[in-house]
């Protein structure tokens, strides 16, 4: 019942902020020499944890109105907490460049493509795993506060990883699943 009442609240939240009326150019999308911050997380609507197991952050660098390049990091947690078994992790760094289009004073669109390299330590007596990675992506923030929005995003990629003796790799894609909440300095 509790996590029905959040997700109304938040509904509710974002379409009244969404029926506020401006003056001209107070929604206005970022521009050259912004900075942005964001964070993803799992909403809890399904009974999962609020965070999931993964943390991920990322900062955008406005270097014109129509193009930014990104940073993010991101680390993933697990302990099954069987006992005997070990707490398993995974971090990784991206870079990426997006292309900002024309989109409304509200709604920023972009695609871009972007890279990463991680670390996998799945526990026992794996030595661990190295990855890379690169991928195409589109995606859209819709600013629900004149500096503050939420957003979602698609992409597809390819993974090399290589640890112990093992080289692995596969093609992926989809939704981000995960919730974006950013804001901009």
């Amino acid at each position: 019942m509790k996590n029905l009442l959040l997700f109304i609240a938040l509904v509710s939240f974002s379409f009244a902020s969404a029926q506020i009326t401006t003056n001209a150019g107070t929604f206005n999308k970022p521009g050259e020499g912004e900075t942005a911050f964001e964070f993803q997380f799992m909403p809890n609507l399904d009974g999962t944890a609020m965070f999931a197991d993964r943390a991920t952050v990322m900062m955008r660098k406005f270097k014109s109105d129509s193009r930014a390049v990104r940073w993010s990091a991101s680390l993933n947690v697990a302990d099954s907490g069987v006992e005997g078994s070990d707490m398993t992790y995974d971090f990784s760094l991206g870079y990426g460049i997006e292309n900002h289009l024309a989109g409304a004073e509200r709604l920023s669109t972009y695609w871009g493509y972007g890279g990463a390299i991680s670390y996998a330590d799945m526990g026992g007596d794996s030595d661990g795993a190295l990855g890379v990675g690169a991928g195409v992506f589109i995606g859209a923030d819709y600013y629900i506060m004149p500096k503050a929005y939420i957003g979602i995003e698609m992409g597809y990629g390819l993974s090399v990883a290589s640890g112990d003796d093992i080289t692995a790799w596969g093609l992926s894609g989809g939704v981000n699943g995960m919730m974006r909440v950013g804001f901009r300095l």
